[in-house]
């Protein structure tokens, strides 16, 4: 029963602070299908100081860590771990440890010989923090990749299908269909949600991009997905709008036109390039 309290106090604070968590995905294309993701994965350093502190005289539940010893937070050894989360063949190649005035996290690299076998999940990864995972389904973006007979190079990402006119109708209206109804208290819980929530996946090829169908360029990068829901917290009209989304594919389609997001809403975006 001790070790069932322990857990579940650890579970109600990472929930808390998990809105904190910010998630950014650099994958580098070589022509020839190969080349390396960078995940950086940060917490606001207050929420991440709370937690730990709270945490600590629990931590003797959590392997590893002794009584009165807080668990670290974006370990190595997670995110050596998270190698395989990537697909087959990714390969952890180093990490390094992020702690600023402001965040707390870590940015790691990994190796990939073929981006066909890549999965990248568009919500946030956060390793084995407890209580992180809300129980719903990846969100997996998939690639294709061919050579094209001008010599060129063409990365094609697959997302997630998804029902948006449903989606949007799920999230605002009840099961009568009539227009939820937010609470004061609501939306400060989701403020705190969204605070320092951020999710960016990018590709930036090795190369010169010679056409994509994203409106998202900067020289060789293209933005695939990026949404900053701090830009949410001024903006209480919206917030009681929105409601939860259910999915990142959600949100898209309820935040495509508010400052701080970038959605491709074509299921698939073409990348070609020399």
């Amino acid at each position: 029963m001790r070790a069932f309290v322990r857990l579940s106090i650890l579970l109600l604070l990472a929930a808390i602070t998990s809105g904190c968590i910010t998630a950014l995905t650099s994958i580098k294309l070589r022509p020839d299908g190969s080349g390396t993701i960078e995940q950086t994965l940060s917490m606001n350093a207050a929420a991440a100081s709370q937690f730990a502190g709270m945490a600590a005289g629990f931590s003797d539940a959590a392997p590893g860590t002794k009584k009165g010893e807080p668990p670290e937070l974006f370990s190595e050894k997670d995110m050596k771990e998270a190698a395989s989360k990537y697909g087959e063949g990714v390969v952890f190649v180093s990490s390094t440890p992020i702690k600023t005035a402001d965040r707390v996290g870590r940015i790691a690299t990994y190796q990939f010989a073929d981006i066909r076998t890549l999965r990248i999940d568009q919500k946030p990864q956060t390793g084995d923090m407890p209580g992180t995972s809300d129980g719903k389904a990846k969100e997996d973006v998939l690639f294709r990749f061919d050579k094209r007979p001008s010599g060129t190079s063409q990365l094609t990402v697959v997302f997630p299908e998804s029902k948006l006119e449903q989606a949007h109708k799920d999230a605002t209206t009840d099961e009568d269909g009539k227009r939820k109804q937010v609470e004061p208290g609501q939306l400060e819980m989701m403020k705190k949600l969204f605070d320092g929530l951020k999710v960016a996946i990018d590709v930036d090829v090795l190369g010169t991009i010679v056409k994509t169908n994203s409106p998202y360029v900067q020289g060789s990068r293209v933005t695939l997905l990026e949404m900053d829901f701090s830009q949410l917290l001024t903006n209480e009209q919206l917030l009681s709008q929105i409601g939860e989304p259910g999915s990142i594919e959600e949100a898209k389609e309820l935040l495509k036109n508010v400052k701080g997001f970038k959605v491709n809403l074509d299921r698939e975006v073409t990348i070609e390039f020399r």
